[in-house]
């Protein structure tokens, strides 16, 4: 039946109980609007990641109704016999698993989820008329919450665009109407979009995934595309960070905290790594987890200004390379890279990788190998060149991965962290 109905159908009643939902399937605006009326019915909503569907039985998942949205809509529904989680969450969202090597279910009460909402609605400035666009899945937690979640409650408009190509041809229409439009997207949804025209003034672009150097940046606001980055996690209901002024001195930084949001540095091993208290923690479903404390680890370094202000540097397992992290090394290569996006790796003290995420093109390979050697003092057979070899599906930390050798680029790949 069309999700709209099923969800009316599973709406509670005096005879009726509090529901488990697994929602997987392609149809993006039938997974949105089920399961928004699903939370809003009451209902426990479960968004496994894209893709996965064959392979719900690897992950930690309860016991429920799985549903298949598929195209146009209409809904199927299994038993899903699932394990014994934690409790006391209303939606569950899943990380990239590129830390553990497999997704992580975590948990999120409504209190918390509107806690982010009202975040975005106010970093963002948006009104019922407003419009959201993205192309990124809905079961990703970036689009669901700052898309789907903000949308309805401000009881405005989430746009789905049908390709990465259309989001800002898209988005340029959508301002003809609306006060205020809103891109959710990240770099290899900004390289392969078309239309780098001058943008509306109302129109902003929240880009995350993968940082952007400085360069690719100043490029976009140069050509009159107002683009921001911001910083969360799966753990944090994707926002913790953002760039709300979006001016010289904010430039390469994630911005200031949300209000409640603390961030911290410690030092590991002499790895500055970034600890989070927010006031939207998600809880993990895994029983084998420990549940978060006041303060989270992340597996992310990065620094804090004076200002307040948070540049993320790498992640955990990177090494500074004569002083130098893997943003260091992104920025330098900006000038060549231009407004393309890249992924820079430091993986000892003496080796980078450069994972290009999306087809190459000028500059050529080479080039890039012989400035980042230059710019790091290496030999230029400690660099190497990847390229992703399947399109971006959602936001999440790009996996780490075995090069495949100095300052080649195989196959394609791309995956991207708030």
């Amino acid at each position: 039946m069309p999700a709209r109905a099923l969800a009316a159908h599973l709406a509670p009643t005096r005879e009726t109980t509090t529901r488990t939902l697994l929602l997987i399937g392609e149809d993006q605006p039938g997974l949105a609007v089920l399961a928004h009326l699903a939370l809003e019915a009451g209902h426990r909503v479960v968004l496994p990641p894209r893709g996965t569907g064959h392979r719900l039985r690897d992950l930690c998942l309860p016991s429920g109704s799985g549903i298949n949205v598929s195209t146009g809509g209409t809904c199927q529904a299994m038993p899903v016999y699932g394990t014994e989680v934690r409790t006391g969450w209303d939606l569950s969202l899943f990380s990239s698993g590129s830390t553990t090597g497999h997704p992580r279910a975590y948990g999120l009460t409504l209190g918390r989820l509107d806690t982010v909402t009202a975040w975005y609605e106010t970093i963002y400035q948006v009104t019922q008329d407003s419009v959201i666009v993205t192309a990124l899945p809905v079961s990703y937690n970036f689009p669901f919450i700052a898309g789907v979640l903000l949308a309805a409650r401000l009881g405005a408009r989430l746009h789905l665009s049908r390709t990465f190509s259309e989001v800002l041809t898209d988005a340029a229409h959508l301002a003809n109407t609306a006060d205020r439009v809103i891109v959710l997207a990240n770099p290899v949804v900004l390289d392969q979009a078309t239309g780098h025209d001058p943008l509306p003034a109302r129109i902003m672009i929240d880009s995350g995934g993968a940082p952007l150097s400085t360069t690719a940046i100043t490029h976009y606001r140069d050509h009159g595309i107002d683009v921001r980055e911001g910083y969360g996690l799966t753990e944090t209901a994707s926002l913790t960070h953002f760039d709300t002024q979006a001016g010289a001195a904010s430039l390469g930084t994630v911005g200031t905290a949300m209000p409640g949001v603390t961030a911290t540095i410690t030092r590991e091993q002499g790895r500055p790594l970034i600890n989070l208290a927010t006031p939207a923690l998600a809880v993990p479903l895994d029983l084998a987890e420990p549940l978060p404390g006041p303060v989270l680890g992340t597996t992310d370094l990065g620094q804090i200004d004076h200002d307040g202000r948070l540049r993320i540097l790498g992640r955990a397992d990177d090494h500074p390379i004569g002083g130098r992290w893997p943003r260091d090394t992104l920025d330098a290569l900006g000038p060549l890279l231009r407004h393309r996006c890249a992924l820079v790796r430091h993986p000892s003290p003496g080796q980078a990788t450069i994972r290009l995420l999306t087809p190459t093109s000028p500059p050529s390979a080479r080039e890039l190998v012989h400035h980042a050697a230059e710019y790091l003092g290496l030999p230029r057979e400690h660099i190497t060149i990847t390229i992703q070899d399947r399109p971006l599906l959602h936001s999440a930390k790009l996996p780490t991965g075995r090069p495949r050798g100095a300052g080649q680029a195989p196959s394609r790949r791309a995956e991207s962290s708030s």
